[in-house]
């Protein structure tokens, strides 16, 4: 898949902090158990994070401990809540930039980490940029939690694929093809290419329940929905609350799979 990165969707996340950060859900417990061992992360690994958001990903890694983070962000209004969540006395300094204009050390970073950030970049000159940035022996890690797979569709997904017609809700997603994440094989292609070693991969599920509400709120944070005209937008977020109610009984139970990727500058 080629690259997103001139879609005017990454701008729209901020439109709503609040939403964003209450509609997402976390990432699992033990894929920053799987980080912390991998990488070898400790008190003394200084860290930077690619596309920070609200701090899902942000505030796991610092409760490790971490030495420092260095979050890039280049949506203000997601910087701002982050701030918000993690406080004073946090070894957190935010950097409002798109990570192609971040400037970075060379060579000063022991792990960085992009949690549903990468596919919004032009990709190997972002593991270049990655990969000058790590120390040698550092770590890199990318993650995504994926909520549509339109090769592997769940019982939800069948009974509302034809709402998305046209709104595909993974920025790489054509029917019966997997979703990016789950492309393993190309994600470890271009770890390889990139000049990182050891790449490897690791699938983490868990089961989240949905109301309709929660549902709908999750759905309405995807770039595509919110691109989409007025219109549509609310006939897709209606459409999804009615089918949980008289299709699932009021909620709906899905597997989430978080599909992450870690690898080694040598």
């Amino acid at each position: 898949m080629a690259s997103i990165h001139s879609s005017p969707g990454g701008t729209k996340f901020g439109e709503d902090p609040a939403l964003y950060d209450f509609a997402r859900p976390h990432y699992p417990h033990e894929l920053f158990s799987w980080l912390k061992t991998g990488a070898y992360i400790d008190p003394d690994s200084v860290c930077f994070e690619i596309g920070a958001g609200t701090g899902h990903a942000t505030l796991p890694v610092l409760a490790m401990p971490v030495r420092s983070v260095t979050a890039i962000e280049p949506d203000i209004r997601l910087g701002g809540r982050l701030r918000e969540k993690a406080g004073d006395g946090q070894p957190l300094v935010i950097m409002d930039a798109r990570f192609e204009d971040a400037v970075l050390e060379q060579g000063a970073f022991d792990f960085a980490f992009a949690a549903m950030s990468m596919h919004w970049l032009p990709r190997m000159k972002a593991l270049s940029k990655v990969y000058a940035a790590l120390k040698p022996g550092g770590h890199f890690a990318m993650w995504w939690n994926v909520y549509h797979d339109s090769a592997n569709l769940d019982a939800f997904g069948r009974a509302t694929e034809h709402l998305f017609a046209g709104i595909e809700q993974d920025p790489g997603a054509t029917s019966g093809r997997a979703a990016f994440a789950l492309d393993i094989a190309a994600r470890l292609g271009e770890l390889r290419t990139a000049g990182f070693a050891d790449p490897r991969n690791a699938l983490f599920r868990q089961e989240i329940t949905f109301t309709p509400e929660r549902l709908a709120a999750l759905y309405a944070t995807f770039s595509r929905v919110r691109m989409a005209p007025a219109a549509t937008r609310e006939r897709l977020l209606s459409e999804t609350e009615r089918i949980v109610r008289a299709q699932f009984g009021g909620s709906v139970t899905r597997v989430i799979t978080c599909s992450a990727f870690l690898a080694r500058r040598p």
